[in-house]
């Protein structure tokens, strides 16, 4: 009896000090939001939209339109781009290596906004080497060996990322007969090399690097893909070969930032007890990334 007194009491004093606390988010406004990561041989493309309060009480940002955007190339005017879709807007000039890029954005709704970047010069894959490894689960996956030189004098960041194309032959039932295939996808890359920035859960579909460490060396980047993939409704009766496709971006500092930034904001996402993390913007009166790169790509074949 006296155990069910006290439990009662406390009940009251708790739901007693109950209290209801208002939290009042500021309204800040909307901003523009650009984005658009460019590269050699390929033309512009900008993706324009508008920032949302986190009480607007919805998930899809709405695009902006009628927008004017100029292109500079090393301060000089190239050309307006073009609304080819809503919010989205392209140009038919191709950016090259080693030159800046800047935006500038007018809206009727919104103050001017823009944007900088530059377009490092790629980096060529000098040697790609394979080797059977093994998780610490025990499943197979294949380690690598990538060689590069990297630039000397200057900061170059680096984005690597590895796509997997097998070829297969399997027995269709209903036509009956066998049947050539090939299927391609991108593999989930680890590293613990030392240049290598990534987090446990952040970004596993590629590695960014940093070549402060190797400045102007020769450098052979160590890492490892798993050997889990899928077939697209046909399981292979064999596998006839596999390519592994390795592309070398040489990426701008902005880009590496905005990827490292993300990186770690993802994996806060999935940390309670992590502090948020602000995802790096460098768009001047407004939100988004704006950022170069150039691309190597070679291949090595695994029978």
């Amino acid at each position: 009896m006296k155990n069910l007194i006290t439990i009662l009491l406390l009940s009251i004093v708790l739901f007693a000090c109950e209290k209801t606390v208002t939290i009042k988010i500021p309204d800040n406004g909307r901003k523009l939001t650009i984005n658009s990561f460019f590269q050699q041989d390929s033309s512009f493309s900008v993706s324009l939209t508008k920032s949302r309060y986190i009480m607007d009480g919805k998930y899809e940002f709405d695009n902006v339109e009628n927008a004017d955007i100029n292109l500079f190339e090393n301060d000089n005017l190239i050309e307006k781009l073009g609304e080819t879709n809503p919010g989205v807007y392209k140009s038919n000039f191709i950016p090259t290596e080693n030159n800046n890029y800047r935006i500038e954005v007018s809206s009727t709704d919104f103050p001017m906004a823009q944007a900088q970047s530059f377009m490092p010069e790629k980096t060529e894959i000098i040697d790609i080497s394979t080797s059977e490894s093994f998780d610490e689960y025990g499943n197979p996956g294949t380690a690598f060996k990538v060689k590069f030189k990297d630039k000397p004098n200057i900061d170059s960041y680096y984005f690597v990322n590895v796509n997997k194309r097998i070829n297969f032959s399997y027995y269709d039932e209903d036509e009956g007969t066998d049947v050539e295939s090939t299927y391609t996808q991108a593999e989930d890359i680890y590293s613990e090399d030392p240049i290598v920035f990534q987090e446990d859960w952040g970004l596993t579909a590629g590695l960014l690097v940093s070549g402060e460490l190797i400045n102007g060396r020769e450098y052979t980047l160590s890492f490892e893909t798993s050997g889990y993939y899928y077939y697209d409704g046909h399981e292979p009766d064999n596998e006839s070969n596999t390519t592994y496709f390795v592309y070398l971006h040489s990426i701008s500092k902005d880009y590496y930032l905005y990827y490292k930034s993300l990186s770690k904001h993802k994996e806060a996402q999935d940390e309670f007890f992590m502090e948020p993390v602000q995802v790096y913007n460098n768009i001047e009166n407004g939100f988004g990334i704006f950022a170069g790169f150039s691309t190597a790509v070679d291949s090595v074949k695994v029978e």
